[in-house]
């Protein structure tokens, strides 16, 4: 591969030559820079983007209606080399995992916004995850698999999912000033009942949209029988669960071309867990009870311009963007606990808090340039954005025999309030350019683009955090800057066949949760910050060839991505390296975040349909598809010599559907097989066996505004594990850049963690 700076040097190159052209060719008509042609083809859940030198995949609003997606993992069940990362109970889903990266490797924009990092250690009772949007407010999601894209943030290693929020216009026309729709919703696989509606009013060109939904359910069900009240439960703990979302969108397209944009979004969940499968178990500490309340909550505002036909020179079309979103994620917990050594019981009550602030603002141009042999499309552009995090831990504990109240030692297991790191400001800021380059009569596109991030992260020195034993010497201040280009190629061969291939380099500097968390429990385990932790790169090459005709679709793509400097939060220490404060509170072990060397991911993945109707006017509206995604993955482990697997790749996965489609209705038959998860770094872990589920969906339309849609899912009750749940759940440390520890649950019941049997979902919605 070219070095670092020489193919920047190249792509910059590449990029400036066609400013220069602008000069002369400013004068022109300019065409619109949504011109050029993209042509999607459909697939198992989603639809793949042609034209472009990457894999890139959208799920629309129709996919996720039929399919009766509810959460993260039903989004993306049937999508190839993408999974879904979190548990089933208290703490619910987290992320996505693509091509084998997962948590904050992965960014998640809702309407370009991101979404707040992934944090959590299990011993507080705090654990935030990502998965802060409802499916209903989306009219589509696109999935871009890797740093793709120099307008994409290089801190996506593992790709970016795109949330793309409801239009007024997606359900206003002429003629149709007022829309008005009610969906109710039900599964059995938690017990859930949903309810959404949907109000529009205006037109298309000066238009409101509001979209609410309320869900309530229950714990998801599973395979486990034992339902005793301590450890050896393997029937899922009770709780209740609720979520409630509120979208509200204003659009106004002014005579010119001009759009402007207002748009409030807001999230909140509920969970309230007895958390039964914590009991009995012999420890330092016995649980006589646990009971948790968990609210996540999403606030985001914002407001924007487009200026389609604006004729500058230099832009044709330009977009801009101003938000501003809080995320927080609060958790009560309530535990007796009885201290052996102490010969007493203490009632705990924890109270932990984690709110991220983000302020940001983001300028797209766009031009143009068409004529002669060679056509182009530029963009470029910069953001910049601030978040505040801020976490802590609170709490007291009654003696229950003498009725003392302390927020210290032993009443609680340390001294009380905490910080788990110290209040702080990240600062990023960007630039970024890229080109289009049609040639060969549009057969031969060429896309080059590069991206500066600068990254700034400054710690508050005067918060109460450094007061603490667990704090190291050398936090402080901590800026990263760097180029990151990419490359793509893709050709025409026949006007059905494109073949492509791209290189991209991604950057993600060390997060706040990977540089300065800090914890220790005595006798138990501690959390070391690391102010030297490097940012991590990467370097990936991926080919793949792909068609569309009348008859069907196909694409199959190879990938080769190496990473240097691996962000690795839950490395066990050796006691040489052990914190004085460590080895006094004589602990069973000491994590921090480090820098593996290198590690590296490589795979493949295909995609293919067959429309039946083209052989035959008997079979029309059937259709075959199906696709499988393998990968596998390595890391070099500080200190070590050789290779060892890396856990969080997904194990080969492939699906098989048939469906029918007639006008007012239509079904849909899905078989999904998984691998053995064999390959992991250790023989303590759980090796997932591999399955294979059927799954069912229907949908009718008797009338024009009645819509009833049907799933039954694991017909065959099979019972099986999602590796996303395990990877991503109990299994894990703080690790990935996931910032999830469950090191004191490793030994949970193994059948407490199977996915749901054979459940129904149904939903029907009218519009008025």
């Amino acid at each position: 591969m070219l070095p670092k700076n020489v193919l920047a040097a190249l792509t910059g190159a590449a990029l400036a030559c066609p400013l220069v052209a602008l000069a002369a060719d400013a004068v022109a008509p300019a065409a619109n820079a949504d011109d050029l042609p993209r042509i999607t083809v459909t697939a198992i859940g989603s639809a793949f983007k042609f034209d472009v030198p990457a894999t890139v995949s959208v799920i629309d609003r129709q996919k996720m209606d039929r399919h009766l997606v509810a959460d993260i993992r039903d989004l993306v069940k049937y999508e190839p080399g993408v999974s879904a990362v979190g548990t089933a109970g208290r703490w619910g889903l987290d992320s996505f995992n693509i091509r084998g990266l997962d948590g904050n490797r992965v960014a998640i924009l809702t309407d370009g916004v991101s979404a707040s990092s992934s944090f959590g250690f299990s011993t507080t009772g705090m654990r935030a995850g990502r998965s802060f949007v409802d499916p209903d407010t989306l009219k589509s999601v696109e999935i871009t698999r890797g740093p793709a894209s120099a307008l994409d943030p290089s801190d996506a290693l593992g790709g970016t999912v795109r949330y793309v929020t409801k239009d007024p216009s997606d359900y206003l026309r002429a003629g149709k000033d007022v829309y008005v729709s009610v969906k109710e919703r039900y599964s059995s696989a938690d017990r859930s009942l949903g309810t959404s509606l949907t109000l529009a009013g205006g037109t298309p060109t000066d238009g409101i949209v509001f979209v609410a939904d309320h869900r309530e359910g229950g714990a998801l069900n599973n395979k486990g029988d034992i339902d005793s009240t301590n450890y050896l439960r393997t029937r899922p703990d009770p709780l209740s669960q609720n979520t409630t979302s509120v979208l509200g969108k204003y659009v106004h397209v002014a005579p010119t071309g001009r759009e402007d944009r207002v748009t409030v979004d807001m999230y909140r969940s509920n969970v309230s867990t007895d958390v039964l499968s914590a009991l009995g178990q012999a420890s330092t500490t016995r649980l006589l009870t646990d009971q948790a309340d968990d609210r996540a909550t999403r606030a985001r505002f914002s407001v924007g311009q487009r200026y389609a036909n604006i004729e500058l020179g230099i832009v044709d079309r330009l977009e801009w963007d101003v938000y501003w979103q809080k995320s927080e994620t609060e958790s009560t917990t309530r535990t007796l606990a009885n201290v052996p050594s102490r010969n007493a019981t203490y009632d705990r009550l924890y109270l932990s808090n984690l709110d991220e602030r983000l302020y940001g603002a983001r300028l797209n141009l766009f031009k143009s340039i068409t004529g002669g042999s060679v056509e182009q499309r530029i963009a470029y552009g910069m953001e910049v954005s601030r978040t505040t995090p801020t976490g802590d831990l609170g709490g007291e504990g009654r003696d229950i025999r003498t009725g003392i109240v302390s927020s210290n030692t032993p009443y609680m297991p340390e001294n009380y309030p905490l910080r788990f790191f110290p209040k702080n400001d990240t600062d990023r800021y960007a630039l970024f350019a890229q080109d289009e380059i049609a040639l060969l009569d549009g057969k031969l596109r060429i896309t080059p683009g590069v991206r500066w991030d600068h990254y700034a992260f400054k710690p508050d020195m005067s918060d109460p955090y450094y007061n603490s034993s667990f704090v190291q010497d050398g936090l402080d201040n901590v800026t990263k800057s760097r180029f990151s280009p990419k490359l793509g190629v893709s050709y025409s061969a026949t006007d059905a066949i494109e073949v492509y291939g791209q290189y991209a380099q991604g950057f993600r500097p060390p997060l706040y949760n990977e540089l300065a968390v800090a914890w220790g429990t005595p006798r138990l385990y501690g959390i070391v910050p690391n102010p030297s932790l490097k940012p991590e790169t990467s370097k990936g090459v991926e080919f793949g060839v792909r068609g569309n005709g009348d008859l069907g679709y196909f694409s199959a793509s190879a990938y080769y991505n190496r990473y240097r400097n691996f962000i690795y939060g839950g490395y066990t220490l050796d006691r040489s390296q052990w914190p004085q404060w460590a080895l006094t509170q004589n602990l069973l072990i000491v994590m921090q975040a480090v820098n593996f060397p290198k590690a590296t991911i490589k795979g493949v993945e295909a995609s293919g349909g067959l429309r039946l109707g083209t052989l035959s006017d008997a079979l029309q509206g059937w259709r075959i598809e199906g696709n499988l995604a393998a990968s596998k993955g390595d890391k070099q482990v500080v200190g070590q010599s050789g290779w060892s697997p890396l856990n969080s790749v997904d194990p080969l996965s492939a699906v098989l559907g048939i469906s029918y489609d007639a006008k007012a209705w239509g079904v849909e038959l899905l078989g999904k097989g998984v691998r053995r998860k064999s390959r992991l770094d250790t023989s303590a872990i759980f090796r997932a066996p591999g399955y294979a589920t059927i799954d069912l969906y229907a949908h009718w339309k008797p009338t024009e505004s009645l819509e009833l849609m049907g799933g039954f899912t694991n017909l065959a009750d099979r019972k099986y594990w999602d590796w996303g749940s395990l990877h991503g759940g109990v299994l894990t440390n703080v690790a990935m850049g996931g910032g999830v520890d469950d090191a004191q649950v490793r030994n949970a019941q193994i059948e407490r963690l199977t996915m749901p049997g054979r459940a129904i979902t149904v939903s029907a919605r009218y519009t008025f």
